[in-house]
């Protein structure tokens, strides 16, 4: 999954072997035949002996691999090894690896009321931090997927506890939909988009006929942005800044077939409830083979079920980070981490 997900963004590709790996990276082959065997040798010493390793493993403990050992932080756990000898006819999906601010660990240390401790783990009065500021809510480690659980939970905290400290009884209790204001980017698209999806698709014959992918593939921009699903053509243009996922991640498949990565992270019904109108014709004569050419995937069905399954386990996944947090605050502990010393 992971894998046709990157390639679809173009942060992956594929090789069908590591002799055609080995010839785009200008090298011989032989040096990627070394450098698996050494993994494959390290991968055999680490399962045979695993705590005698001469280098220091993450988190603990030690390892067998001489390239990641030297960095102090070896590789104790091996998948999907192979030895030198496949490398040559071995297909491969490459990517190139950069490092980033994944999550800050560690930080300041607060209270369930989000007030910042001193060493000693006492308040210190009137300040209060959230967020990956205070890092350690869940120890040296976190939950995954809940970074930003983390913010708005304890964001909501601090903000509550600040104002109470400062005011008093003064506080004017409020709901977040009143802060809020109306929603923004609800409108009817009945009202909202007909003018933008005429105008774009002015330019093209009339969507009564359907459209070829060659046409789909003259709206690319901002400005003029359209996209097939599943043998249907929308124009998205209004919809881009709308998009919990980001303009981008729209953009990258203008004038392409999308079918395949939206199945990959979308149910199957989203268009029909949030972008209903956005669908302007049908994909006509020529678009399999137009797809091929161009190397968008071909129109599929979307799988069954998979999609809807894996939204419920993303909701699971974050109503129990929620439930976690609940309960810390419900017996009064305090987040244990290692705190600047503010006393």
């Amino acid at each position: 999954w992971h894998c046709e997900h990157y390639k679809g963004r173009g942060v992956m590709k594929f090789y069908e072997s590591g002799e055609a790996l080995a010839k785009e990276m200008g090298i011989p082959v032989q040096k990627l035949i070394d450098v698996h065997n050494q993994h494959h040798e390290a991968s055999l010493k680490q399962a045979k002996d695993p705590e005698n390793g001469p280098y220091p493993a993450y988190p603990n403990g030690k390892s067998w691999d001489e390239p990641s050992g030297k960095t102090g932080v070896g590789k104790k756990f091996f998948h999907n090894v192979i030895p030198g000898s496949q490398v040559a006819k071995e297909p491969f999906n490459v990517a190139i690896v950069t490092p980033v601010i994944h999550y800050c660990m560690g930080g300041l240390e607060i209270s369930t009321k989000s007030e910042v401790l001193n060493k000693k783990g006492v308040v210190i009065p009137g300040l209060y931090a959230a967020g990956e500021v205070a890092g350690g809510v869940h120890g040296n480690n976190r939950l995954g997927g809940s970074s930003l659980l983390d913010c708005v939970s304890f964001g909501r905290v601090a903000g509550r506890e600040c104002a109470a400290y400062y005011m008093g009884k003064d506080v004017t209790p409020t709901e977040l939909a009143t802060l809020a204001g109306p929603a923004t980017g609800t409108k009817p698209a009945a009202a909202a988009e007909p003018a933008k999806t005429s105008a774009a698709a002015a330019a093209a014959p009339s969507g009564a006929g359907g459209y070829t992918l060659a046409e789909v593939a003259k709206h690319v921009t901002k400005e003029d942005c359209w996209v097939v699903l599943h043998g249907k053509v929308l124009n998205v243009t209004s919809f881009l800044s709308d998009h919990p996922g980001g303009e981008l991640a729209i953009l990258t498949f203008a004038g392409k077939d999308a079918s395949v990565e939206f199945d990959m992270i979308h149910p199957p019904d989203v268009v029909a409830k949030y972008a209903p109108d956005a669908v302007i014709g049908d994909l006509v004569s020529g678009g399999e083979d137009a797809a091929a050419a161009s190397g968008a995937p071909a129109i599929k069905e979307p799988p069954a079920g998979i999609c809807t399954k894996f939204l419920l386990l993303i909701v699971m996944l974050w109503m129990v980070c929620a439930y976690v947090l609940f309960l810390r605050e419900q017996q009064g502990e305090v987040n244990h981490t290692n705190a600047f010393d503010t006393s």
